[in-house]
């Protein structure tokens, strides 16, 4: 789903479409506008596997949400890991109150009656988790709804940073982000257990991913041509160093990998007739800085140049 800028909207009607949107997620809760001084930003939501994803820019208003707890017969249980990029916000859920500061994360939970309110400007994203998928025991998550989580900073900018790309590139239609469930239900897992003081347990969900996460990256930005050992480190706050014990483990060659599947990517984009594509156009979107490195990498694979290929395939 697209991000619908409130912008396209009349004026007068940017308040009911933001109440609509509240109204019919996972989450239902009841959006209420205080001091107006000029409705503004966007609003969407997707979906990550089974994970709902939501993110929200208001501007111009003092604004509060407002939801009855204790679902119904038959609705589904979900905790709401919210992580705010900017503006001020305040929530207060079962006995619990914290004020949030910009870059903090908060859980809240539909378990329980909400109030939630900020002042003047908001962003926020949001990973909708059902109970049952985060599996861990109720007590220890209901605890920490509406607290300040005291976890390290590492591990929140890791987390919170993770989180904010992986709903922003998926309401805006990157269908690869799909991959990123499991990943992302073991890293708020383990924000919860950290909060929770089992720092040992905390460790292991982001360990045993880790892997996975890495590579889930790399299929995701493949065609980048400056994809790189630094930038796939530093995205995962790794030095390149254990990126590369990451990698042995696995047995993995990063750098043949890559080429492998970008030359595979390039052997398909070649006998593509409907495009037609130049050699130096299919070297440059498979991730090549120039033709002459693609043909040797091509070669290295097929055992002939990419001309003779597409050649012979059409």
């Amino acid at each position: 789903m697209v991000l619908h800028s409130l912008f396209d909207v009349p004026q007068r009607q940017r308040a009911e479409a933001l109440r609509s949107s509240f109204r019919d997620g996972d989450a239902s809760a009841e959006f209420r506008v205080g001091h107006d001084r000029g409705l503004g930003g966007h609003f969407g939501a997707s979906r990550i596997g089974e994970l709902t994803v939501a993110e929200v820019l208001i501007n111009g208003v003092d604004s509060s949400l407002h939801r009855q707890g204790k679902p119904g017969e038959g609705d589904l249980e979900v905790l709401l890991f919210n992580t705010t990029d900017a503006g001020r916000s305040a929530v207060h859920q079962n006995g619990h109150q914290v004020s949030l500061p910009p870059a903090h994360m908060v859980l809240t939970s539909t378990r329980f009656d909400l109030e939630a309110r900020q002042w003047g400007s908001s962003h926020r994203y949001s990973i909708v988790i059902p109970y049952r998928t985060l599996g861990l025991p109720d007590e220890l998550v209901d605890s920490l709804v509406a607290s300040r989580l005291p976890i390290d900073e590492s591990l929140s900018s890791t987390v919170s940073g993770f989180l904010m790309r992986a709903v922003h590139q998926s309401i805006r239609g990157d269908a690869a982000m799909a991959l990123f469930s499991p990943p992302i239900v073991d890293m708020v897992r383990s924000v919860i257990l950290a909060a929770a003081g089992s720092a040992e347990r905390a460790r292991e969900p982001l360990a045993d991913t880790l892997f996975r996460r890495i590579m889930d990256y790399v299929r995701l930005h493949l065609l980048d041509p400056g994809l790189s050992a630094a930038g796939i480190a530093h995205a995962h706050d790794i030095s390149v160093r254990y990126l590369y014990v990451i990698l042995a483990r696995e047995s993995l060659s990063l750098g043949a990998w890559i080429r492998e599947q970008r030359a595979h990517h390039a052997a398909g984009l070649l006998t593509d007739s409907a495009h037609n594509l130049s050699i130096a156009d299919i070297a440059y979107r498979t991730g090549y800085a120039d033709q002459a490195h693609f043909s040797r990498s091509f070669r290295r694979w097929y055992g002939t140049s990419p001309r003779e290929w597409r050649r012979r395939h059409r």
